[in-house]
């Protein structure tokens, strides 16, 4: 049982492109964090009325599009955070050799004056490893969609 994440790099650097990939991957993100907050509420009795919701990037690459880019990202990270903070005090804490180590979800980019592909290419793949943590904790527990 392998879930394939479908989140896309950046391979070229138009700034439609750029807006495009983020948008379907903040889309994409959303439906599988979505999914995971329902799974564990409903599966591992982990009550939390956790959702995120993404909004559409403006795609006229303007003053607009940076305030709507910059309110996904603080918004994400906001819901990574609060699922961090709700397994780490439910029962399914991480434990390594008896310790228990806080789950960190992060994913983070710095909008700067000017977003490159690396930079977002680097955020994306931030946002795909938390992705894996969470599909890792399902095979963990066993947990199905």
């Amino acid at each position: 049982m392998r879930e394939i994440n479908n989140l896309e790099y950046l391979e070229k650097t138009s700034p439609q492109a750029l807006i495009d990939v983020l948008n379907s991957d903040l889309e994409q993100t959303a439906n599988q964090y979505n999914s995971f907050c329902q799974l564990i509420n409903d599966r591992l009795a982990i009550y939390n009325s956790l959702h995120y919701n993404h909004s559409l990037i403006d795609s006229g690459f303007n003053r607009r599009t940076r305030m709507d880019l910059i309110k996904n990202i603080c918004d994400l990270n906001q819901a990574f955070d609060r699922l961090a903070s709700l397994l780490n005090q439910s029962p399914f804490r991480q434990v390594d050799k008896g310790r228990i180590i806080p789950y960190d979800f992060t994913a983070w980019i710095d909008v700067g004056i000017k977003l490159t592909k690396e930079q977002t290419n680097d955020y994306i793949k931030q946002v795909e490893n938390v992705l894996k943590e969470l599909f890792d904790f399902k095979i963990k527990y066993r947990l199905n969609d």
